[in-house]
């Protein structure tokens, strides 16, 4: 038996005197990694996905026994293999008693939870991170650590070349993003399990790991033996190479991307976000692309496909007209003037407020109408200026001011791009006896 760092003894662990160099090896590189992440020096807690297999028991053992912080085992049953299913929940929850770790357990038939168009594979990753959360949260943990290997990274990167994904495609599985870590991407599945014949941490087999008939199994089994033995024997280091290259280089395009995009913005109400056309029409196809493409993760929508981008980038050339772009759902692009905006489309049916008929009174003020709200103030001795989002009246014979819809105006009235078309229903319009 040999004693863990806060005085557990390890009932299944005999002492280990001296660690190999490769273990020794694979120790500097999880700590690195939790130091790149931020999170080696905190005491927790840290939530850590643990299934049961190889991957994430050597996860869940670094963590436990190498590091100073709490550790909370989350472990979800997902319904997929029945008995060995449940085996699996059990064997974890074991382990969680053994080391004296805090255990969260939840089973869900995720089969029956599979949305349309979904595979069995996304839905069980869907839920698989809603239920980290909700222990996350429960737990007050600010962080989630998964056992994605350097395997798995190698294995993403590949399939995303084959399905044309791009630079940013090619950087695999992020080391860290919001709230989920994984300190472990760095390592390979054969050091992990080296690491636990060392230590005598026991761990289960999926045996749907060896079928073939899952094509990420096929990557793993046949296609990565073929070309490493008949291509080259160092393909697998070669996409990690690609993948830090990728990373590195979509890093700095993502850095750029981002103060482009907020040199282009303009506020614009009900607009969930705006851009100035002049400024983008000055730009290469290739910046305005990286700017479109930031925007869409920054807002968290669909990203767009290469043909709709390009669609996209022709419109944003156009020198004039209104012209709309459907980004998804009720999300759309509109163009008006100078500025595209990205709206919901129920803005263009809003019913328009009532007309509203107010007298000013006082030396200020507001007044209400619809979901805008306007200040006001005396101001004497200064000339009338009409604008756009201010203007002054004159003071002397000034009646109540009047706000309706501009919708419900003469267009030509207007100076041309002053007023969204796509908001004329909740656009306001004042006017005073003498001015509008």
């Amino acid at each position: 038996m040999a004693e863990g760092r806060r005085g557990l003894v390890m009932k299944d662990h005999p002492f280990v005197e001296r660690w190999s160099p490769g273990t020794r090896s694979l120790f500097r590189r999880f700590e690195s990694a939790g130091r790149d992440q931020g999170w080696w020096d905190h005491d927790g807690p840290i939530v850590a996905a643990v299934s049961g297999g190889s991957d994430s028991m050597a996860l869940f053992w670094l963590l436990r026994f190498r590091w100073k912080g709490r550790v909370i085992a989350a472990h979800l049953e997902h319904g997929f293999r029945q008995e060995t299913s449940l085996r699996d929940a059990e064997f974890v929850e074991r382990i969680c008693r053994e080391w004296n770790t805090e255990c969260h357990v939840e089973r869900l038939d995720i089969p029956s939870m599979k949305r349309r168009g979904e595979t069995l594979e996304e839905a069980g990753r869907r839920e698989r991170y809603a239920f980290l959360r909700r222990v996350a949260s429960c737990s007050a943990a600010p962080l989630i650590a998964t056992g994605h290997t350097s395997d798995d990274l190698v294995e993403t990167v590949f399939l995303n070349l084959l399905r044309g994904t791009g630079i940013r495609g090619l950087r695999g599985i992020p080391w860290a993003r919001e709230r989920v870590v994984r300190p472990i991407m760095g390592i390979s599945r054969d050091e992990l399990q080296g690491l636990l014949l060392e230590a005598s941490v026991p761990w289960m087999e999926d045996e749907t790991n060896l079928e073939t008939k899952y094509f990420r199994n096929k990557i793993r089994h046949v296609f990565f033996p073929l070309l490493c033995n008949e291509g080259n024997i160092r393909f697998k280091d070669h996409l990690l190479d690609l993948s830090a290259e990728a990373g590195e280089l979509e890093a700095a395009r993502e850095k750029e991307s981002r103060s482009m995009a907020t040199w282009c913005r303009r506020w614009q109400p009900f607009a969930l976000r705006s851009w100035d056309l002049d400024l983008l029409r000055r730009m290469n196809d290739q910046t305005i692309q990286s700017i479109i493409a930031f925007e869409g993760r920054d807002l968290g929508l669909s990203t767009l496909s290469r043909g709709k981008t390009s669609v996209l980038l022709g419109l944003i050339r156009k020198k004039v007209g209104r012209w709309r772009f459907q980004w998804e759902g009720d999300l759309e692009i509109c163009a008006s003037g100078r500025t595209a905006s990205l709206v919901d489309k129920k803005v263009f049916c809003a019913k328009e407020p009532d007309r509203g008929t107010f007298a000013l009174h006082g030396e200020y003020g507001s007044i209400r109408w619809g979901q805008w709200r306007f200040d006001w103030r005396y101001a004497p001795d200064l000339p009338p200026v009409l604008g756009v989002g201010s203007c002054r009246i004159p003071a002397e014979g000034a009646g109540p001011v009047e706000i309706i819809a501009a919708g419900a105006t003469d267009k030509r009235d207007l100076p041309e791009g002053a007023i969204p078309w796509w908001a004329g229903g909740v656009w306001p319009l004042g006017r005073s006896s003498g001015a509008s």
